[in-house]
């Protein structure tokens, strides 16, 4: 018995439980595994010039602004590569919503080097990762169902 979809041209049924769908969509291969630390780095490298150029442009002295957005880079990076690792591992909701707490601290942490206040911060912060989540909530749904 075939499961209907929204979504044209798919009509095949999941094949069991967990996040990882079997119809060989996932790529185990050299491509998968660089994209596996390409995309942290990319990522890592442009919050953190960013944070170095927030921190410039508010004050913090050259030695002060650059530190900083090396400890952003490393931290962001650390913690995206894990995240985008162990991403099989986690079931829909749960890889949402750490996609979501990712993408809100890093958020609220550049909103925070414009010297406003914590609660402005931490509102900024929530209200992204809430978008990010969801985001990534429907993108994981659709593409495992």
């Amino acid at each position: 018995m075939p499961t209907h979809s929204i979504m044209p041209g798919r009509h095949h049924a999941h094949e069991g439980p967990g996040p990882v769908s079997r119809t060989g969509h996932v790529r185990t291969d050299e491509a998968a595994a660089r994209w596996t630390w390409a995309v942290p780095v990319t990522g890592g490298l442009a919050f953190g010039l960013y944070a170095v150029f927030l921190a410039h442009e508010n004050g913090f002295s050259e030695l002060t602004g650059w530190m900083l957005g090396l400890v952003a880079a490393v931290v962001s990076m650390g913690l995206g590569y894990v995240l985008i690792r162990e991403r099989n591992t986690m079931i829909t909701e749960v890889r949402a919503a750490a996609f979501g707490a990712l993408f809100g601290v890093c958020m609220g942490f550049l909103r925070s080097l414009v010297d406003v206040s914590v609660l402005r911060s931490v509102g900024m912060g929530l209200i992204f990762g809430l978008c990010m989540g969801l985001a990534s909530y429907y993108v994981f749904y659709w593409h495992e169902h």
